[in-house]
């Protein structure tokens, strides 16, 4: 993606090498794809060898990726290179994308990943026309998530696409998901940790798991989240077979809730219901 404007990139990741990590000092810029766990390293760069760290809403769905490289060009004076890439990618994927949105059309997706990360995955969803009405994000912090106005995901996301309805920063309560999944009436769910797909499974809904963050990357990984899409919806029907032989933990009652912090809001409820155990 960066080729177009002229630039070498130097990916730094947890096995880089020494002399890859030397090198940073001398960057013309740095960006990162995940402004939670990037942005420290970034900022280093920046207050220390005075690297300008890349202030722009991440690669994802076409809005971000857009910003993205506006700012990136507008870093090393390569703007006219950048418009000019804009246009053709955008050219180039439109018909591949209005192509899965036909297929995808009607279908609801959920998203439960990391926060910055969660809000790239919704822009995706929406551009290929996917209805996302709920989230859950293990931790939202923008001032450690990226501390300028430009690496705000969350803002970014509700500019670009609308707000979410069934929005949840939560990490400890696993009792609240099935809850919720049935509130939004979720076709699939796309996650980062494999071992929170059976919640979904039991409830017939398939899991997309994606391992590599890089995944949904730029122009291409629209397509690339598209079509990954269709082959999750493929399995739907083992799910429902399965959900038809499991039973969940939880009661109709709890099921049914539409608000998630009920039980924060009425503590109450848990002693009348310890009470109605004991007779």
């Amino acid at each position: 993606m960066l080729k177009p404007l002229g630039l070498r990139v130097n990916y730094i990741m947890d096995i880089a090498s020494y002399d890859e990590l030397a090198q940073t000092s001398e960057a013309a810029c740095t960006s990162a794809f995940c402004h939670t766990l990037g942005s420290y390293f970034a900022t280093a760069l920046e207050q220390e060898f005075g690297v300008p760290q890349i202030k722009a809403p991440q690669p994802y769905g076409f809005a971000g990726t857009d910003a993205w490289l506006r700012a990136v060009a507008k870093q090393v004076g390569k703007e006219k290179e950048a418009e000019e890439y804009i246009a053709s990618e955008h050219e180039r994927v439109k018909p591949k994308i209005e192509e899965l949105k036909k297929k995808l059309k009607g279908v609801n997706g959920f998203v439960l990943t990391g926060s910055s990360y969660a809000h790239g995955l919704i822009s995706v969803l929406r551009d290929l026309g996917v209805t996302v009405d709920g989230s859950v994000v293990f931790h939202h912090d923008p001032v450690y998530d990226g501390g300028y106005e430009e690496q705000n995901t969350l803002k970014t996301l509700v500019e670009n696409y609308g707000d979410i309805p069934h929005f949840t920063v939560s990490k400890t309560q696993p009792f609240q998901l099935p809850a919720l999944l049935k509130r939004v009436k979720a076709d699939f769910i796309i996650i980062r940790h494999n071992g929170l797909a059976p919640n979904a499974a039991r409830m017939g809904i398939p899991s997309f798991a994606i391992g590599d963050e890089h995944f949904p990357v730029g122009y291409d990984g629209l397509i690339r989240v598209g079509e990954a899409i269709i082959e999750v919806l493929a399995r739907k029907k083992m799910n429902q077979v399965l959900k038809r032989h499991v039973e969940l933990p939880y009661s109709d009652w709890w099921l049914s809730q539409k608000d998630p912090f009920i039980l924060a809001k009425h503590p109450e409820i848990l002693d009348e219901e310890a009470e109605e155990g004991q007779e």
